[in-house]
This record gives C-alpha cells, structure tokens and sequence, in this order.
C-alpha cells in the first residue's frame, strides 16, 4: 500500500464511511498476518528487556516544584516551608502551575495523593519496557489496536511499525509519562489552562469528539520553557483516553481565525505534531486547519514539510464554518467558530472528589493484581495466536483471545480511576 491509496479527510467525510479498514475486526488476511508478525515482535523484545531497566531521563513533570523530589516530606509543614522559600518562582505568572495557583489562593487541600508508584513496581527513577507498554494499551480498548496504530500509519511496514513503536514506549518510560498524568492539572502551567489553549467541545459527523487548538490565545513569551512540551504530552494522553470512549478516533482542529504572529510558535507545532506521529500515531482520523488569514500560507508551507504522507492525507484547510460543515454539523461547532452550539470556556480546577480512587491504595493494589491477571492471560493467548502455523483468518478475534482483549477493556477502565488524574477535558465533557 501506498499514500496514494489512502483516501484524504475530504473524501472519507464527504462519504459519510467511518474508516475501518485496518482496525479490529475489519482486517484483511495479510492485514492479520502483519498484526501476527508485529505481536512476535513485540513479545520478543518484552522478552529480551525484561531484567533491562529504562533510566528516566528527562522527567515531564515541573523539575522545580517541590513534587519531583519523592522524598519530600508529605506534610501540610512541609508544603508551607515549600511554598515561603519558592514565593517568586510560585508567583511568577510566567512558571505557575495549577498547583501554585490553588496554594496561592489558600487551597490547601491535596486533590491527588502525593505518593505516586509506577505501575507493578516501587523505584520511581527507573521503567520496564513491558509495564510501560501495557500501560500505553490501556489507552486502547484492546491491545490489538495499538499495534494497528502503527502499523497503519507506516502503510503496513512491520519493520518501521515495530521500531517506531518501540520508540514510543522508549519514549514514554524517559518521559515519566505515567507520573505526568498522576499529578495531571496540577504540574501544568496555570495560565495556558486558565486560556483554554486546547479544549474538547462537541462531535464530528462520526461521534469522534472534536479537539480545538485556538493558536489566537498562544503567546510563547507568557511561560515558562519546557511548559510547552509537557503540555502537549499531557492533552494528547488525556485526548487519547476522551478518544477510546468513543471509537479510538478524535478530530483535531486547529483554530488560526484571529491569529497574528506573535501567537504561531513553530517549535510547539513542531513538537506537538512530532509527537503525534512518533507517539500517538492514528489518533485523530482528520485534522482541520480553520483559517481566515493570508499569513497563513508561509506557515501551512512549513507544517507540510513536518507531515508523513498518511498525516497529510488526513489534513484539510478550511476557510468558512460553510467548509467545516463538511465534517462537523453546525450544531457541534462552538459559536466562536461560527456555529450554534453555546460555549463559554472557563477552567475548572481539579478537586479531590473527582480522584477519590487515587486516594485508596488497597483498590489500586486490588485494581493493579486484576490488571495483571487480565495481561497475562492475553499474552498466553497471543503467544498461542502468533506460534499456530495456520490460524484461520478472525481467529485473533475470536474465541478465548477476544474474551482476553475483553477482559483486559474491562480492567484497564478500573485501574486507570487509581493511576491518573481526572482532567479538564473530562469536566468540560460531562
């Protein structure tokens, strides 16, 4: 397969066909195969690094709050010395975070436990490639679908979809990914949230929830360096949860009606759409860029040169609400964007309520033993998938392994209430 079999966005909506070519259950015969090759892969190298631990290097989560220290004191004294001797970096609006924000205004109140563990393990400066990839399954409603991620996005190349893959879980483990989305809201810098930079409002033509990036409210010379970076990882793994409720599939819109400027950081687009194709490849069947603007046109030249040729296909410029309307019903374009569904952004802080189950460590540990029963027993019946010479065609679909994939649905859903923060995108959805 080629780029140029693969439909562009325009075509897809136009039709009014969800894509499912490639996804469980809509798999050719070789498409299974390459699904069976890649899983051989993939269960090899888990194999090969299981006594291999990956350093964390280069940790998401604000280096200068008191957080990323796991030995600090978990005291209400504690967070008060914190806070007196760190007034001007808290202060300053450029560095604070939601954290700062809510101590600052006199909430003292701990709205995520400040022990976080990664998963299966207890040493917080390393990973294992297998917790860290079990982990990024969960985003998925079944394993399955991750690996298909890849592979549809590198046009079936077992050899690309596997190291592009094993880079992305690499990725993940360096990154603390786990820990960012632990603290969530909290570690991510207050004004960018209070702005509403990235939000999810409404539903395309397919039911896949519509992710606006209103580049107008981008100023990089309002914070602080390296927030952009950990925003990004932050709505993008939050994005991919909102997306596995409905479909495995998002729609990106990226809002430059208004922009000027001073508002376009390439470094941003640059990062965000790299990680969108190294990480999270497959997430957002289109991205829509709205404009309204001739200065557009130099930058649309440069995002191009950023694109793989799936990525380019799934992008379209729109120009009016009238072309939007291709994809995405008046009733579900925010009035901002010129259509009719009423929407008035205004950043609601977590709240210890919405991360109750963080709070119990005897359901996490309940939550996290069944998660790994429901792991082990899809390996055993991926391993016994992948070692038949023969399978008949549906059979990774079928049978014990479905009740497998299934059962792993079911438990990732329970344990992801423990292991990460509720998020501002879950509150403007409710």
């Amino acid at each position: 397969m080629s780029a140029v079999d693969i439909p562009d966005a325009q075509e897809i909506y136009q039709k009014g066909e969800k894509p499912t070519n490639g996804t469980v259950g809509n798999l050719t015969h070789e498409q299974e195969n390459a699904l069976r090759n890649l899983w051989t892969k993939i269960l090899a190298h888990i194999d090969k690094m299981a006594d291999k631990p990956l350093k964390v290097s280069c940790n998401l989560v604000k280096q200068t709050a008191f957080v990323s220290t796991e030995s600090f004191p978990d005291t209400p004294e504690a967070i008060d010395k914190w806070y007196k001797e760190n007034k001007e970096l808290a202060d300053n609006p450029k560095s604070q975070t939601v954290r700062d924000r809510l101590y600052l205004e006199g909430n003292r109140d701990l709205t995520v436990p400040m022990g976080f563990r990664p998963l299966f393990q207890s040493d917080h400066n390393v990973r294992y490639f297998s917790h860290v990839f079990w982990q990024a399954c969960m985003l998925h409603g079944n394993p399955d679908s991750y690996l298909l991620n890849f592979l549809r996005a590198t046009l079936w190349d077992e050899t690309q979809a596997f190291e592009r893959l094993v880079f992305s879980v690499n990725w993940r483990a360096t990154q603390a990914i786990d820990k960012l989305m632990w603290y969530g809201d909290l570690e991510q810098n207050n004004r960018m949230m209070e702005k509403g930079l990235t939000l999810t409002k409404g539903f395309d033509k397919f039911g896949y929830p519509v992710v606006v990036v209103r580049i107008r409210l981008n100023k990089p010379s309002e914070r602080s360096d390296g927030d952009v970076e950990r925003f990004a990882a932050f709505c993008l793994e939050n994005i991919a949860w909102l997306a596995r409720e409905h479909g495995e599939w998002a729609m990106l819109l990226y809002d430059f009606t208004g922009f000027k400027m001073e508002n376009v950081d390439m470094a941003f687009i640059k990062n965000l759409l790299a990680i969108i194709k190294e990480t999270y490849p497959q997430m957002f069947c289109a991205s829509l860029l709205y404009v309204d603007s001739w200065l557009f046109s130099g930058i649309w030249r440069v995002i191009k040169g950023f694109l793989d040729p799936v990525s380019a296909k799934r992008s379209q410029i729109v120009k009016d609400v009238t072309a939007l309307q291709t994809y995405i019903d008046r009733s579900q374009i925010i009035k901002e964007a010129g259509g009719d569904l009423p929407f008035e952004y205004k950043y609601q802080p977590p709240t210890r309520e919405e991360n109750a189950a963080m709070f119990d460590a005897a359901g996490r540990q309940s939550a996290e033993d069944e998660f790994l029963q429901a792991v082990d027993a899809f390996v055993k019946e991926t391993r016994s998938w992948v070692s038949d010479s023969a399978p008949a065609d549906g059979a990774y679909a079928s049978g014990p392994r479905k009740d497998a994939a299934s059962n792993f649905d079911a438990t990732a859903k329970m344990l992801d209430k423990h292991i990460r923060a509720r998020s501002h995108f879950e509150r403007l959805n409710k």
